[in-house]
């Protein structure tokens, strides 16, 4: 019964691949799609999305001390013995399938439209949070952005901001 489910499954995926249909939005679809990997990547050599956060102390004048921006989510280096077990990297990679999913997402947000209502907004403030937390525990705000990096073969050749968080004040 099993076998059937998932050839029905299958079945409709191969469907929605070849008929074009409205994007259809929900918090369902979401969680679906977490089952594949964002693929928009092999469409086109260019500007990749790279998600960058920073965060604050809050001096006694008030004032706030930002740190410089950090990338969150830096591409992990290949080893062989990663060919058997690999967690680390697994990690990264979903963590980077996530930063992809939140560029589609604010890519397809109709203008105007605020951002922070994404789910997957609220995943990219959690896990900011939770990589801050890891590396200054003392911080009392944060704030991330989405850049458009385009990557040369020594050195970033461009970078453009997509979208900056308003400031959040840690939890």
């Amino acid at each position: 019964m099993t076998e059937v489910f998932f050839v029905l499954y299958f079945l409709v995926l191969c469907v929605t691949l070849v008929v074009k249909t409205p994007i259809i939005k929900g918090p369902w679809l979401f969680l679906l799609r977490a089952f594949f990997p964002n693929w928009k990547f092999f469409h086109a050599v260019g500007y990749v999305p790279q998600l960058y956060a920073r965060s604050a102390m809050q001096l006694a004048s008030g004032e706030l001390q930002w740190s410089d921006w950090v990338l969150i989510y830096p591409r992990r280096v290949r080893s062989l013995h990663h060919l058997l077990h690999n967690p680390d990297t697994n990690i990264g990679l979903a963590q980077q399938n996530m930063v992809d999913h939140f560029w589609a997402d604010l890519h397809d947000l109709p203008e105007g439209d605020d951002p922070r209502a994404l789910v997957s907004y609220k995943m990219m403030q959690r896990l900011v949070a939770q990589v801050l937390r890891a590396r200054d525990v003392n911080f009392t705000h944060s704030q991330f952005e989405l850049r458009m990096v385009l990557d040369g073969r020594i050195e970033i050749m461009d970078t453009q901001v997509m979208m900056t968080s308003p400031v959040d004040a840690a939890c």
